[in-house]
């Protein structure tokens, strides 16, 4: 199918994108043209779609952004998708509108099982789908690309155990209906077991992803446990509740927080104390990656069988299974070396 829009496709789109707004979300974007513009170019027909279920979260920022910035030098065109915050049916029906576009790819954030049945949709259509930041391994998704969570459950952990002596009460806040999240708290209380067996790790406390929420858990935690050492944060929005809390105790330096994800705000919260380290992702390269992935699948020509279509009959595409893009460490000692570069994304 021809992906420049015709009239008929400008008029769908726009119904879409009425019919999300008036329910509280963004739904489908505007295509970016790639460096070529619509109608020039090699690849410039292809369109290729990232979906999340965060559009407007800043931890997000960077994946978003540099999405479509790989598109433009690829000379493709590309579409973010999704609700702003956390609205797993707006998300779903973002999923389903950008599959019926016929895009060369999507690049989705597998944040929810629920969306598994739509990943698997999109395969079933021969749209190539790899996952980004969150795998949901048993959809039929061709790679996952980002964080090894069970492994940030480790850092989290081997961070904040020299904090606190290795002994008293640790907290951890995240998104419990998430199962990556769930994957790194699980590894933190397992790990700490092994590192420091005097630590107490606490039952979890659910910040369903929310600032407030999270905040509000933070302060039922402390008032609970008024000895407790360490919190930690596994989730974009944890740190900025936790942070708060212990602030507005003037508990902060007094119980050590390490936290998830870099951003303006957490970079501010270590660079006044409350925070003693941050874990960040490489969310640069999410972006790039998955649609270098998407890219390569559509337009490589080599097969490992007779040809790519018989390839892709028998599963096998010309991508990697998974792609663990690593991590950043940020303490209270480095974090100047990362403000310029997070201050200069927000103001692109």
């Amino acid at each position: 199918m021809n992906k420049v829009f015709s009239v008929s496709m400008f008029v769908i789109t726009v119904a879409a994108l009425l019919y999300i707004g008036a329910r509280g979300g963004r739904g489908l974007g505007e295509s970016e043209p790639g460096s070529g513009g619509p109608g020039t170019g090699a690849h410039s027909n292809q369109l290729y779609i990232m979906a999340t279920m965060y559009s407007a979260h800043p931890v997000l920022k960077p994946d978003l952004y540099y999405f479509k910035e790989k598109g433009r030098m690829l000379g493709v065109q590309t579409m973010t998708v999704g609700p702003d915050d956390n609205n797993l049916e707006l998300y779903v029906e973002a999923i389903e509108q950008a599959i019926a576009q016929k895009p060369d790819g999507l690049a989705i954030n597998g944040l929810d099982p629920a969306i598994i049945s739509l990943i698997n949709k999109a395969m079933d259509q021969g749209i190539p789908v790899v996952l980004w930041d969150a795998d949901l391994p048993t959809s039929k998704r061709i790679t996952f690309i980002g964080t090894d969570w069970p492994r940030l459950g480790v850092r989290l952990a081997e961070a904040m155990a020299p904090l606190i002596g290795r002994k008293g009460k640790v907290g951890r806040l995240g998104n419990l209906s998430q199962p990556h999240i769930m994957a790194a708290m699980k590894m933190f209380k397992i790990h700490m077991a092994k590192i420091a067996p005097d630590v107490e790790v606490l039952d979890i406390s659910d910040d369903q992803g929310k600032l407030d929420v999270a905040e509000r858990e933070t302060n039922a935690l402390i008032q609970k446990h008024s000895d407790i050492a360490g919190i930690a944060g596994f989730d974009g929005s944890s740190g900025g509740g936790i942070c708060p809390a212990v602030k507005s105790l003037g508990k902060e330096g007094v119980i050590k927080v390490v936290i998830n994800d870099l951003t303006t705000t957490h970079i501010q919260f270590l660079k006044d104390g409350t925070a003693q380290y941050v874990s960040g992702q490489k969310r640069n390269i999410f972006g790039p990656l998955a649609l270098q992935v998407l890219f390569d699948i559509k337009n490589q020509g080599y097969a490992f069988t007779s040809s790519i279509k018989n390839d892709a009959a028998l599963g096998i595409y010309q991508a990697p299974d998974t792609i663990d893009t690593g991590f950043i460490d940020v303490t209270t000692e480095s974090v100047a070396e990362f403000e310029k570069a997070q201050n200069d994304l927000l103001e692109r």
